[in-house]
């Protein structure tokens, strides 16, 4: 079951940033998780855009995970943000994914602008266990 709701957490986050690149630029980092009832939250955090930094965005949106789950319970969560992928630098989306037993992992999927187009080429995800942020008292 849990797994299920994080599958639904990563595609509705991967959905919504390919949206965004396909516009032609880069996005602000954003999450989205399933609260216990069911409901599929998204948000993001209204920072200025000249003395903010991507870091600042994802410690606020793991403070608003952790305070939503005390106040309404999730099931998983998770973020996305437009980065680059640690083996070669290649431009690419990455996850931080959490379900709400603790299990973490980092999603990093590698892309390519496709010239003229307006379309993006995704690579393989590399999947890789991580330490839980947003879970944390399940630990």
């Amino acid at each position: 079951m849990l797994q299920r709701h994080l599958q639904e957490t990563y595609e509705y986050l991967f959905d919504a940033a390919h949206a965004a690149l396909k516009g032609g630029g880069s996005f602000a980092p954003f999450g989205a998780g399933i609260r216990k009832t069911g409901e599929q939250i998204h948000t993001n955090v209204d920072l200025p855009i000249d003395t903010s930094v991507p870091a600042d965005h994802i410690s606020g949106l793991i403070a608003y995970f952790r305070l939503d789950d005390k106040d309404n319970g999730l099931i998983a969560a998770g973020l996305v943000f437009d980065g680059r992928a640690g083996s070669d630098g290649a431009a690419a989306l990455c996850f931080h994914m959490e379900v709400a037993n603790g299990q973490a992992v980092e999603v990093i999927v590698p892309y390519a602008r496709r010239e003229g187009a307006g379309e993006i080429a995704f690579d393989n995800p590399q999947i890789t266990p991580v330490v839980s942020e947003i879970f944390v008292d399940v630990q």
